[in-house]
């Protein structure tokens, strides 16, 4: 996940092994959705190594990039019982899209100044846009 999030995250964004590390403490509960998060993990893993003779985390940037497009994740609509694309985007890129854009530094990255679930506080919504 740690690998695939350095290719779907802008740039800017930093400490990122530590983010998704936390991220995952918390959905890796052994919930049926911790189980498709490691069964579609497990699915790009076998494409890297069939298709690159490498694991995900050993691959280049670009060559991550290229997996994703290769699995068809970039264009996949999200399933969380469709193809391997729709289950690799539901559960890969999805939940770490989300992971990013609903913590208040990562919505900061795309001008989500109080991401849900976030207090803001009263002047947050009552100055105008930046």
């Amino acid at each position: 996940m740690t690998a695939v999030a350095r290719t779907v995250y802008p740039e800017a964004a930093s400490g990122i092994e530590s983010f998704v590390d936390g991220f995952l403490d918390g959905r890796l509960d052994g919930s049926a959705h911790a189980e498709g998060i490691r069964a579609a993990v497990a699915e790009v893993e076998s494409a890297a190594r069939s298709w690159y003779d490498a694991p995900v985390a050993e691959l280049p940037a670009a060559e991550r990039d290229d997996l994703l497009r290769e699995l068809g994740a970039d264009t996949a609509e999200e399933n969380p019982h469709g193809t391997t694309a729709e289950r690799v985007r539901y559960y890969v890129v999805n939940d770490l899209l989300l992971a990013l854009y609903a913590s208040p530094t990562g919505g900061e990255l795309v001008g989500i100044e109080n991401p849900q679930g976030y207090a803001g506080g009263a002047e947050s919504y009552t100055r105008g846009p930046p």
